[in-house]
C-alpha cells in the first residue's frame, strides 16, 4: 500500500472513531512521571540531598511530589493513548468510562497534593526562607519577606483547595447525569 492509502486508511479509521495514540505526548508523560521520581529519592535517601537545608521539608513532601508528577505522567499518557490533544484537555467522547473514571481521580489527585503542599509551606512549623528573583538577581532574604512568602503560598492553597472542590462537584455532577 502506498503512504497515500496508508494516510488516508489511518484519517478513515480515526473518523470512524479509533484513535490513533500520539507518541510525542506519550512520551512527555513518561518523562513528566520520572521527574517526579528525583525528589522522592532524594527525600527517602537514594540519591543525595546536596547541602542540608535550614529549614528541611519533611520526608511526606518528596512522596507527593512523586504523587503529584506521577498522577500527571500517567493522565498525560492515558490522552497520548486515546489520541486526546486538544486544547480542552478532555477525553474523546469515545473514551471508556473506566479512562474518564482514571482521569479524573487523578485530576483531582494533582490538585490536592498540590494545594497540600501550599498548605505546608504557608502554614506548616518551622522558619521558612524564600528568594526573590528580579531580572536574573537572586535576593536571598529573611524576616518580612519569609511573611510575605506564606502569604503568597497562602493564597495559592487556598485557591489550589477551592479548586479541588469545584472539580470534586463537577465531577459528582457529570456522574449523576
Amino acid at each position: 500500500m502506498s503512504s497515500r492509502g496508508v494516510h488516508a486508511a489511518g484519517r478513515i479509521m480515526s473518523d470512524l472513531g479509533t484513535p490513533k495514540p500520539n507518541k510525542a505526548t506519550i512520551l512527555v508523560g513518561i518523562l513528566f512521571a520520572a521527574v517526579g521520581m528525583f525528589p522522592l529519592l532524594a527525600m527517602t535517601g537514594v540519591l543525595p540531598q546536596g547541602q542540608q537545608a535550614t529549614d528541611p521539608a519533611p520526608s511526606w513532601m518528596g512522596w507527593l511530589i512523586e504523587l503529584a508528577f506521577g498522577c500527571a505522567g500517567i493522565i498525560i499518557i492515558v490522552r497520548g493513548l486515546t489520541g486526546s490533544v486538544n486544547s480542552s484537555g478532555d477525553l474523546p467522547p469515545s473514551a471508556r468510562p473506566s479512562l474518564r473514571l482514571l482521569n479524573d481521580t487523578l485530576s483531582i489527585v494533582v490538585v490536592c497534593s498540590l494545594a497540600t503542599m501550599f498548605t505546608w509551606v504557608a502554614f506548616g512549623p518551622g522558619p521558612r526562607h524564600f528568594s526573590i528573583s528580579a531580572g536574573g538577581l537572586f535576593f536571598h532574604t529573611s524576616g518580612s519577606a519569609d511573611i510575605f512568602g506564606r502569604i503568597a503560598f497562602g493564597m495559592g492553597s487556598i485557591i489550589g483547595w477551592c479548586i479541588a472542590v469545584l472539580m470534586a462537584v463537577t465531577w459528582a455532577r457529570r456522574k449523576r447525569r
